[in-house]
């Protein structure tokens, strides 16, 4: 028998639904179905009662439900301890947005060195929608991504929360009027000249999105997949940005930017651990990912400035 057939059943009788057990695990509801319609063919029996509310097992399935549920427990535990005593060594890429990659790149790489010298770390950068792209086709074993979900393809597990700030020169904040203002809403946003990412990354969607709650409209200028353009473009007070404050905290503390907080709503964007749900990580692997939120936060508490980021 198919293990992932084995191991679909027990979702759904979990669930006691095939669109939940489907959304959980990233697989379409209608190839659920027919995995599970196969191990009833395999078995000779009906597995499940399906209802309006959902689904219940039959006796039968309940049966097969009992034996099956210790003997995945079994396979999964044969491998464990097998490769305890090898050294950590291989390479490990490791996909990051630019503001990610500033803040954590450098001490991440210290930190293995310290404790896993065998692992080789290689980092590809990039907006969030060309890493998860990196993530789908199996370049990355591990990514950090903004806002994304759960796929068929890969597994994603929250990592941190990062405040969104209107990034401008001194001079255009004066001209807009926020001299001393402590924050700015967001309706305010419209009409300024405004220099953003392009839909690929999920800051530009999440901004999109409050906008539109408030019926509000951006005057984008520059649509720059560079964050280091974008930041060029708002020292050069030809446009202001919205960014996080890792990505601006040197800026900030040097004078050259102002970061005034977004309100009504207030905006963040979330950062996501990725893995690949088709390519398994290996014990470098998980020795990286243990990594990543400590040495997030060291790098977090220890910033020049606040950087509003809260690790999770």
């Amino acid at each position: 028998m198919d293990l992932k057939r084995l191991e679909y059943f027990l979702l759904v009788a979990d669930y006691g639904s095939f669109s939940r057990a489907s959304s959980t695990i990233g697989v379409a509801q209608p190839a659920l179905g027919r995995q599970v319609q196969r191990l009833e063919e395999d078995c000779g029996a009906k597995l499940f009662y399906r209802h309006g509310r959902g689904v219940t097992l039959t006796p039968e399935g309940e049966l097969f439900a009992e034996r099956v549920r210790p003997l995945l427990k079994q396979l999964a535990q044969a491998a464990d301890g097998l490769a305890a005593e090898r050294p950590l060594c291989g390479a490990i890429t490791i996909g990051l947005t630019p503001t990610v990659m500033s803040l954590i790149g450098l001490p991440l790489l210290q930190k293995l060195r310290a404790v896993a010298p065998g692992i080789r770390l290689n980092f590809l950068t990039g907006y969030s929608g060309y890493v998860h792209e990196w993530m789908v086709d199996g370049r990355l074993d591990i990514a950090i991504l903004h806002d994304a979900r759960r796929s068929q393809h890969i597994a994603v597990d929250p990592l941190a929360t990062a405040r969104l700030f209107l990034v401008s020169h001194p001079r255009l904040i004066v001209k807009a009027g926020f001299k001393g203002r402590d924050s700015v809403s967001l309706a305010e946003l419209d009409g300024l000249p405004m220099a953003l990412p392009s839909h690929s990354h999920g800051l530009r969607r999440t901004l999109d999105q409050g906008m539109n709650k408030v019926k509000a409209s951006l005057d984008i200028q520059y649509e720059l997949d560079t964050l280091t353009l974008m930041k060029e473009v708002a020292i050069a007070g030809i446009a202001h940005t919205v960014l996080a404050m890792p990505a601006v905290a040197a800026e900030v503390k040097a004078g050259k930017l102002r970061a005034t907080p977004l309100v009504s709503p207030e905006l963040a964007t979330r950062l996501m651990i990725a893995t690949s749900l088709n390519r398994p990580l290996t014990r470098e692997g998980r020795a990286v990912l243990a990594q990543i939120r400590p040495v997030l936060q060291e790098a977090a508490s220890s910033a020049p400035v606040p950087l509003h980021l809260e690790v999770h």
